[in-house]
């Protein structure tokens, strides 16, 4: 196995893929910046651009076949004069994606291939609990192991109340106070940064991802911004998804900060994120109970007692509700990855770029003849 693949990421299982696929000719490659269409891969020796070809582009089905920071792509060997080409999407380990905002439709995916999901809350006025158990929520749906970290703890003198309370509602998630601003506290995280580990980074803006990612670096590679001085919330500074590799052999994706994250529709996130409610509902004396004052409801009952918050249980209730009906939504629907004009465009991109090698070749062949007399 290359071992130079395995600093970004490569394994066993990707190599399994490879050997047992069809493209055994191509190169194994991971996508670390996507520029409206255009992506830039990574081989292990060297960054190129890349676009999808022709028969990916004819073949696709759902918007989760369509590559994302941290895939793992093969691409052609032959370099066209634009880039290579995608030709096929390995088998990933884990997504994390969100329902795409406003009118489009479908699954904004967000990242692949991740170890760790690291979920950036700022210890500032804009510290929200209820916003962690939200990404909480769609990050147990990922498949990748969700890490709260609360930057900028050297605004608060005793962080030690938040953090047991924080504890109290995500008992299945590490927790990690840090500041981007000093080296020391950041050590916490070490375990997290082993050699050929992905981790992204999520959060709203404004939290500190883009300072964290510095500080991990050693360098101010990124741009960052102070918070607006009116309501101290953050200002979107990151503007796209990038891959960018530690010293230490670490892969961090940096994600745009979001306003809003919606949940997919999995079932799973919303029972992992509220673990406690959940065990607590086995004892209702009905299976199908809904919590609404059915007779027998342990959780009507741990509430009485005070075991349980209402706060807590309204966020589980507006949770999963929000989660059912996404589901309902996916089910209705299937969505495409561009739509119909945009998706011929592509190919015809693809096809322009092929003919005009395919010239370029004659050319120089024709050339070569008539030198040697032909």
């Amino acid at each position: 196995m290359n071992s130079i693949l395995s600093n970004l990421g490569w394994n066993e299982t990707f190599q399994q893929q490879l050997e047992s696929s069809n493209h055994t000719e191509a190169i194994p490659a991971r996508v670390t910046r996507i520029d409206r269409g255009r992506y830039t891969v990574h081989t292990g020796e060297s960054v190129t651009s890349a676009q999808l070809s022709g028969s990916f582009l004819n073949g696709y089905q759902t918007a989760l076949e369509q590559p994302t920071i941290g895939d793992w792509v093969l691409i052609d060997p032959l370099e066209l004069t634009q880039g290579h080409l995608i030709t096929h999407v390995l088998e990933r380990k884990s997504l994390f994606a969100r329902q795409s905002s406003g009118k489009t439709s479908g699954n904004q995916l967000l990242a692949a291939n991740i170890d760790y999901l690291f979920i950036i809350a700022g210890l500032d006025q804009d510290y929200n609990p209820r916003r962690i158990q939200r990404y909480l929520t769609q990050a147990w749906n990922s498949g990748a192991q969700p890490v709260v970290i609360l930057n900028k703890a050297d605004l608060l003198e005793d962080k030690s109340q938040i953090i047991e309370e924080l504890k109290r509602q995500i008992p299945d998630t590490p927790i990690h106070a840090v500041s981007a601003l000093y080296l020391e506290k950041l050590e916490s995280l070490n375990p997290y940064l082993g050699r050929g580990n992905t981790i992204a980074l999520s959060g709203s803006s404004g939290v500190g991802k883009s300072s964290l990612i510095n500080a991990l670096l050693g360098e101010e590679r990124l741009l960052t911004q102070s918070n607006r001085a009116d309501d101290n919330r953050g200002r979107h500074t990151t503007s796209w998804r990038e891959l960018i590799v530690l010293a230490s052999g670490t892969c961090v994706i940096d994600l745009p900060g979001m306003r809003e994250l919606q949940l997919t529709g999995e079932e799973a996130g919303v029972m992992k994120a509220f673990s406690d409610i959940n065990f607590l509902a086995r004892n209702c004396r009905f299976r199908n109970c809904r919590h609404e004052g059915e007779p027998g409801c342990a959780l009507q009952e741990a509430m009485d007692s005070g075991e349980l918050s209402l706060e807590r249980f309204g966020q589980f209730t507006k949770l999963k509700n929000e989660n059912a009906s996404a589901r309902k939504r996916g089910k209705a629907r299937k969505p495409k990855i561009f739509p119909k004009q945009n998706k011929w465009r592509e190919k015809e991109s693809v096809f322009k770029e092929i003919a005009i090698q395919y010239r370029k070749t004659n050319n120089a062949k024709r050339k070569l003849n008539q030198e040697d007399g032909f």
